[in-house]
C-alpha cells in the first residue's frame, strides 16, 4: 500500500478556536482589473438607443432637456445670487427652481426650493406679485403647494424694501401668520425683507 504524503509544519491548534484546524493565514491577492468600457456603471434599464430617453444611465439627455435644465439652473442661480449675494453659489447645489401659477392665485410666483443639510426644506418665492393678487388666497395656495407637492416645512416670501406697498403687504402677511425672518440661513441682500410662514 502506498504511503500517504505527510504535511510538515501544520499542527492542529485547538487552544484558540477549539477546532483541530491550522490557524488561518491571510494571503494577499491582486485586485481584479476592470474591463475597458465607456460606461463606469452599467445602465439600470436597457438602452434602446433613443437619445431623447433619459431613463437609463447609458443614454444622453436630449438637447431640449439639456437646454431646459441649463436654463433652470441659471434661473435658480440668478434668484439665489440676488437674494444671497455672498453665498448664492454655495446654495445652488441644494436648490431647485420653481415657477408657480394657478388660476386661483391670479399671478405667477418664481422661486426656489432650498434643502440645506440639517435645515428644514423651504420654498422661497419672489413676492413682487404680492401687490397684484388676493394675498390670503395666494398664501393658502402657496402653503398647500409647498406642503403637499414640494414637501417643504416652511415658506419664505421675499419682498423688496423699496416697494411702496411694503407696509400693507407686511401687515397682510403677518395677519395670516407670517413673521419677519431675523436669522436667515445666509446673509440676505439688504434690499430685501424675508417673511416666513411655517407649514
Amino acid at each position: 500500500m502506498p504511503s500517504r504524503p505527510r504535511v510538515v509544519g501544520l499542527r492542529p491548534n485547538t487552544q484558540r478556536t477549539g477546532f483541530p484546524f491550522p490557524n488561518p493565514v491571510a494571503i494577499p491577492r491582486a485586485i481584479p482589473a476592470r474591463s475597458a468600457s465607456d460606461l463606469s456603471t452599467p445602465p439600470l434599464t436597457p438602452d434602446d438607443g433613443n437619445d431623447s430617453d433619459f431613463g437609463s444611465l447609458g443614454s444622453r439627455p436630449s438637447l431640449e432637456f439639456a437646454s431646459k435644465y441649463k436654463s433652470q439652473v441659471k434661473d435658480a442661480l440668478d434668484f439665489l445670487m440676488n437674494l444671497f449675494p455672498h453665498q448664492g453659489v454655495q446654495a445652488l447645489p441644494y436648490s431647485k427652481k420653481v415657477s408657480i401659477s394657478a388660476p386661483t392665485m391670479g399671478a405667477a410666483f418664481d422661486g426656489v426650493v432650498l434643502e440645506l443639510p440639517g435645515k428644514p426644506k423651504t420654498l422661497y418665492v419672489d413676492g413682487k406679485s404680492a401687490e397684484s393678487v388676493s394675498l390670503r388666497e395666494s398664501i393658502v395656495a402657496l402653503l398647500d403647494l409647498a406642503d403637499e407637492s414640494l414637501g417643504c416645512s416652511a415658506l419664505v416670501i421675499v419682498l423688496e424694501r423699496a416697494s411702496p406697498n411694503l407696509g400693507a403687504i407686511l401687515h397682510s402677511l403677518m395677519y395670516v401668520g407670517g413673521t419677519v425672518v431675523t436669522k436667515p440661513v445666509f446673509q440676505v441682500d439688504p434690499a430685501f425683507v424675508l417673511v416666513g410662514l411655517e407649514i
